[in-house]
């Protein structure tokens, strides 16, 4: 039987998002209580032990400039941060030949940079037109919503050398293929994150710098800072809510609060059963929400070799399972490690062998990277992976909106319901699926539950059973 408590409000998540919303309430003097199903702190970040306190991040890794508040509240938690390393030449691969290149563009054919020039212009001229707190409202987004943006993709490059860039990028960012993401949500995200630049780039980009540690030690140090106030291995089965108040019930413990925020992704927020029923926009969003299927794979080696031939780690290919990999060592450089991601749909997709046989991933991805790196990439210390995809309670690392959805669900994401408020990086306006926008939505929510006047419970009678 699950034990009662009471609080001010209840947050339902303990990922960075769920845990910024939980601190800034406590910091307004509010009780909180922060319910998890799994049995660790940080969602859709995490570490893996690579050997002798070395780790690598599982998930959401990054940050960089224009990421405003996450890198504030690194700052507020004492936490710090290192570069991701660029120095060297990186590496494009493209139908059998490599090539060593410096600086963020790999050597595309004349016409391809060409190309890819004037996509980048006219998607950044169509992001400018779009509403960021209200997308559904530009002037084309309803064509726009109507497909994807890889359809656009389709229609317009001129060579398929562009096409490819455009296609490898996005399905890194999105965790999905271009196929998969509506246009209009896309553009959004375009006008959201400060270009597309600033989405593909490391350097002055988005993927410019990680935190000391892993960035789960953001969610470890809010948890920290919140004591007992957070609970772990505790699924939430029910919100009941009435114009008194909410009542939370979990596996471990039942809470009444004035207010609930949920802090996780729509997809995964349908687990739970609302009494009354949310409205049937928000109902519908959470059935047709899209979660990016992405996994991370990662070589370990006992130095960054790379580095001693001039590489940076980088490169950029065509190949089954590596079409981009990034050094991922850590900051001492005590080991080495290349990262690439696998996507489960469109280009980014690999066979059926590779994605249900760890024992083929990993060959298949040592011997892209002896394609790309040469004889010792081919002998790592150590693999490593995270699959997303069969996670019990997340429902893949970044999640998106399928074609026709924005329109028609339009707010339903962030909208509160009554008591019930959203929060996630999903619910973001700027830097959206990025760590910022988890702290943003955070932080957005939990001031929604301050200026609807969250009382303390124990000051009322609560007139939920």
């Amino acid at each position: 039987m699950s034990e009662l408590s009471t609080t001010d409000v209840v947050v339902i998540g303990a990922g960075v998002s769920g845990l910024t919303a939980a601190r800034r309430l406590a910091q307004a003097g509010r009780s909180v209580v922060v319910i998890e199903a799994g049995d660790r702190v940080g969602g859709r970040t995490m570490n893996l032990d690579v050997a002798d306190g070395v780790i690598t991040e599982g998930g959401g890794q990054w940050v960089g400039p224009g990421q405003d508040r996450v890198l504030s509240l690194v700052d507020e938690l004492g936490l710090e941060t290192f570069k991701t390393h660029v120095e060297g030449k990186s590496i494009y691969h493209r139908r059998g030949r490599s090539k060593r290149y410096a600086g963020l563009i790999p050597p595309l054919s004349p016409l391809a940079l060409a190309d890819f020039a004037q996509l980048q212009l006219r998607l950044e001229r169509m992001a400018r037109t779009v509403p960021v707190d209200a997308p559904w409202t530009a002037r084309r987004a309803a064509s726009w919503d109507a497909t994807t943006f890889g359809r656009w993709l389709d229609a317009n490059a001129v060579t398929a050398e562009a096409k490819e860039m455009f296609t490898v990028g996005f399905s890194v960012t999105n965790a999905e293929d271009p196929h998969a993401t509506s246009l209009l949500v896309q553009l959004s995200r375009i006008r959201g994150s400060g270009g597309i630049d600033h989405a593909l780039n490391i350097t002055d980009g988005a993927q410019e710098s990680r935190v000391v540690g892993g960035t789960v030690r953001i969610a470890e140090r809010l948890a920290e800072d919140l004591g007992g106030a957070v609970v772990l291995d505790s699924p939430v089965v029910e919100i009941a809510h009435d114009t008194d108040g909410v009542l939370v019930r979990s596996a471990r413990v039942d809470v009444r609060a004035d207010r609930v925020i949920v802090a996780m992704s729509p997809a995964d927020a349908a687990r739970i059963h609302v009494t009354p029923d949310l409205p049937t926009r928000r109902v519908m969003l959470q059935r047709r929400w899209s979660s990016g299927a992405e996994s991370k794979l990662f070589a370990v080696y006992d130095r960054p070799f790379w580095r001693e031939e001039g590489l940076s780690g980088q490169a950029v290919s065509d190949l089954p399972v590596a079409k981009y990999v990034i050094d991922n060592s850590p900051p001492d450089a005590g080991v080495g490690i290349l990262l690439t991601f696998l996507g489960t749909t469109g280009s980014s997709r690999g066979p059926d062998t590779i994605l249900d046989d760890p024992a083929a991933r990993r060959s298949a991805f040592l011997d892209d990277l002896t394609v790309l790196f040469g004889a010792q990439a081919a002998s790592p210390t150590a693999y490593l992976e995270k699959d997303w995809t069969h996670e019990r309670w997340i429902s893949g690392c970044v999640g998106s909106r399928p074609p026709g959805s924005l329109i028609e669900y339009t707010d339903a994401d962030r909208r509160p319901v009554g008591r019930i408020h959203w929060a996630g990086t999903e619910t973001a306006t700027i830097n959206q699926g990025y760590l910022d926008g988890a702290v943003r939505a955070g932080e957005r929510a939990a001031q929604e539950a301050l200026n609807c006047g969250v009382v303390t419970v124990r000051s009322r009678r609560a007139g939920l059973p």
